[in-house]
């Protein structure tokens, strides 16, 4: 399956689900898709907020937690969850932050297994 109908099916697979990216750490977007009506733009949320994953996994290996595999940014706009699918590369998901975040949690860690083993082939 293409990296595009993963990122459809995932972001219309929840009310309120907006965009989502696959991205490299250096900022890249590799695929993205965007619901129709969204004024998301979702490469820049995830150039934006991917400098932030850098820090989250330094300060988790400070306090000796282990790696880090999602982060959920909640701001008045909606929630951002990022999540780690390889040293290189990142998914992240824009979802309404009055939808159901738990939903949109779990569609982002299956579509991030498929995805992470086609980025592995």
């Amino acid at each position: 399956m293409a990296f595009e109908d993963i990122l459809k099916e995932m972001v219309e697979g929840v009310k309120g689900g907006t965009g989502a990216a696959i991205m490299g750490m250096d900022g890249l977007s590799i695929q993205n898709y965007i619901r129709q009506d969204s004024p998301c733009d979702i490469e820049t949320v995830g150039v934006e907020y991917g400098k932030a994953i850098e820090e989250v996994k330094r300060a988790s290996g400070m306090l000796r937690l282990g790696e880090v595999e999602e982060i959920r940014i909640h701001t008045t706009g909606g929630d951002v969850l990022i999540r780690i699918l390889t040293p290189e590369y990142y998914m992240a998901f824009v979802v309404n932050h009055r939808m159901n975040v738990g939903k949109a949690s779990y569609l982002l860690k299956k579509a991030s297994l498929r995805v992470r083993k086609e980025l592995l082939k």
